[in-house]
């Protein structure tokens, strides 16, 4: 296991790939899901790229905050303190679900670190997320007369509502099994599986498992969690790659429609069938996405 100290903490990250390729970083979303999950992804990227991944502050392996508050943007400049401490001139951010958050604002603060961003299922806005996921599941719960359900998907859904008040409304949302085979979403059996199968030793702490939902909650008590991030997307001017499930209910239809009509660079894919966990659910397709848009953002040229 490796680890790197940033600004007095210990910090858990993976290198895989060569030096001299083109660096990937993986900002892991959740909040607080690690890198864990990727190891099997980064591995496979490692054969075109220099792949680094990390578990953020208070991630699993990552020495914890303690007491302190923690931020989005504290998250998203230790990113900048890792690429400096690795000796990484420039990368290309690749952010999952709110690792997408977390490569908008990254892309936004250290524009002449990054070489383009690639964005996986991103969450970009917790009220348009909130609103997306409303807006999903809104229709089953009508068909099936779920009667207090609709009624919080359309509270979440009215004009005017504050984006901590929609985010905590979405997270109240029932998740039933018939629900989650209507929304497409894998089953925790299957998600099980692909860690014992991919990850039979993750070297991984009891206390580790037991710190995700305390750094949730940290994150659901800082402010800037709830900004609207949407708009810098028209501020980048590096390539930005958005890849998307199908059914992915983080990054909604108005979200998706601001990326068309106002990346400066942009171009969006969507892979069918699928649904949030891009990574897992395609994962040859998912490595070979990477690889040409990379390389695409590489010679900043649409792929």
């Amino acid at each position: 296991m490796s680890f790197i100290d940033i600004s007095g903490r210990k910090i858990y990250y993976e290198e895989y790939g060569r030096g001299n390729a083109p660096t990937l970083v993986y900002l892991h979303g959740g909040p607080g899901e690690s890198c864990l999950t990727y190891t099997c992804q980064a591995k496979r990227l490692g054969e075109f790229f220099h792949v680094i991944s990390f578990d953020q502050y208070d991630v699993f392996r990552s020495d914890p905050v303690g007491e302190e508050a923690l931020t989005v943007r504290e998250l998203v400049r230790m990113t900048e303190e890792m690429r400096k401490a690795l000796g990484v001139k420039s990368w290309i951010p690749l952010g999952h679900s709110f690792g997408g958050m977390l490569a908008l604002l990254y892309a936004s603060a250290y524009p002449d670190s990054t070489d383009g961003v690639i964005y996986d299922c991103p969450m970009w806005s917790a009220l348009h997320t909130a609103r997306a996921i409303a807006s999903a599941v809104l229709p089953f719960f009508e068909q099936n007369g779920v009667s207090d359900q609709a009624e919080l998907c359309r509270e979440i859904l009215e004009d005017g509502i504050s984006p901590r008040d929609a985010f905590e409304k979405s997270m109240t949302i029932s998740l039933s099994d018939e629900l989650s085979r209507y929304c497409h979403v894998i089953t925790d059996e299957k998600y099980n599986s692909y860690i014992e199968e991919r990850i039979p030793d993750p070297e991984v702490a009891e206390d580790c498992w037991r710190r995700f939902a305390a750094f949730q909650q940290k994150l659901f008590e800082s402010e800037d969690f709830y900004e609207d991030c949407l708009p810098l997307i028209s501020k980048i001017t590096k390539p930005q790659f958005l890849m998307l499930g199908e059914y992915d209910m983080t990054c909604g239809r108005t979200e998706q429609e601001f990326f068309a009509k106002n990346a400066p660079i942009g171009w969006t894919e969507i892979i069918p069938d699928c649904a949030h966990l891009t990574w897992f659910e395609y994962p040859d397709k998912y490595t070979e996405l990477i690889r040409r848009n990379a390389e695409a953002i590489v010679s900043e040229q649409r792929p």
